[in-house]
């Protein structure tokens, strides 16, 4: 990331107003009502949906993005929502999360086959848990698709490859109404 990501991304969210109602991402739902509340850290959070639905339920809750204009509205959500959550603005490319603290870590719609691996695997404490959800190749011909770069979409299985370390708890790939997804659960060992 640079300069220019954290430009744009403040870009897309410029004039842009808190959301009313929180809307956390299926996939993290589906996976996480049952757990008992602990330490969470969302990477790429942009406007907190996953992280204010997680902190509303008990969780302490670390959320990173690049886009200081992103978190302004994340911590507007978090406030409407009566909650808190630790909002971060870092890079990925340079943020490091202390080692082995975190139950659960989550990431959607971000991909970074080289740094992220190895952040994650690292965070997690022993029995944590990843929930992950990005773009396939599939969403790239989508007419509904703004990602045109297939460097930010993954291939066939791509996605449980990139974490050897995890042991699979679920995966999918599916075709949504808006997106064609990998859809990934891991645990650490």
């Amino acid at each position: 990331m640079s300069t220019d990501d954290r430009r744009r991304w403040d870009a897309k969210y410029a004039g842009r107003s808190v959301p009313a109602q929180l809307a956390p991402d299926e996939w993290l739902v589906e996976n996480v009502l049952s757990l008992p509340p602990g330490r969470a850290l969302d990477l790429a959070c942009g406007i907190g949906h996953n992280a204010v639905w997680l902190a509303r339920r008990g969780w302490t809750v670390d959320a990173v993005d690049i886009s200081p204009a992103g978190l302004r509205l994340a911590a507007g959500l978090a406030g409407r929502n009566k909650t808190s959550v630790n909002w971060i603005a870092a890079d990925l490319d340079a943020f490091t999360p202390a080692a082995g603290a975190c139950d659960l870590v989550l990431v959607f719609r971000f991909l970074d086959r080289v740094r992220l691996p190895r952040l994650i695997e690292s965070a997690l404490a022993a029995g944590g848990l990843l929930i992950y959800e990005t773009f396939t190749t599939a969403h790239l011909a989508r007419p509904d698709s703004h990602l045109k770069n297939p460097a930010y979409a993954l291939g066939p299985r791509e996605l449980p490859r990139l974490f050897p370390g995890l042991k699979l708890v679920r995966y999918r790939e599916e075709a949504l109404d808006d997106r064609s997804v990998a859809r990934f659960v891991g645990r650490a060992g």
